[in-house]
């Protein structure tokens, strides 16, 4: 018995560390922003779900060793008008810790700030798209984590984006 439990703990753990991250399929942009005043790259993705009809963004930032550490997410965006802007953002803002699958902080949209998510450009025929976008971010204090976050507040400004949608199944 005590072999199978083995053998059982060795394939999950293989199988954890080889998971495909869905975002390796998926075409990539990039996100130009200031998060507190400091400049940041991100990868950007664009994607609609079926499921529920909406349209998803979010930017991934990476270490240098390809590890995930941060993920900005805009999700349930109705359509992708040229010049539409969302009347409600419902967006989050997460940091990560060990290979980028560990929970550090979790951040909520702070709905009394002037926050902002606009399509600029959208090409129906190629799915291009290009906008802005401006969000500001308090702490989720729901958590006890042992490492503690950076900031209480994230201010994301002169946000910029161009990438291509990605249509899921």
């Amino acid at each position: 018995m005590k072999f199978y439990i083995i053998i059982f703990i060795v394939f999950l753990s293989f199988s954890s560390c080889n998971e495909k991250v869905v975002e390796d399929d998926l075409s990539i942009g990039e996100a130009h922003y200031l998060k507190n005043e400091k400049s940041i790259i991100a990868d950007c993705y664009l994607g609609f779900d079926s499921e529920n009809s909406k349209y998803f963004f979010y930017t991934i930032l990476k270490n240098e060793l390809g590890y995930r550490r941060e993920k900005l997410l805009v999700r349930e965006i109705s359509n992708l008008k040229s010049s539409m802007q969302l009347d409600t953002i419902n967006s989050s803002f997460y940091t990560l810790i060990a290979d980028g699958d560990v929970l550090q902080s979790s951040y909520k949209l702070d709905t009394s700030a002037n926050n902002f998510f606009v399509i600029d450009k959208y090409n129906e025929e190629t799915g291009d798209v290009s906008g802005r976008f401006q969000l500001t971010m308090f702490l989720n204090k729901w958590y006890d984590w042992e490492t503690q976050p950076e900031f209480d507040t994230i201010h994301f400004t002169q946000g910029q984006f161009e990438t291509r949608i990605n249509y899921l199944d």
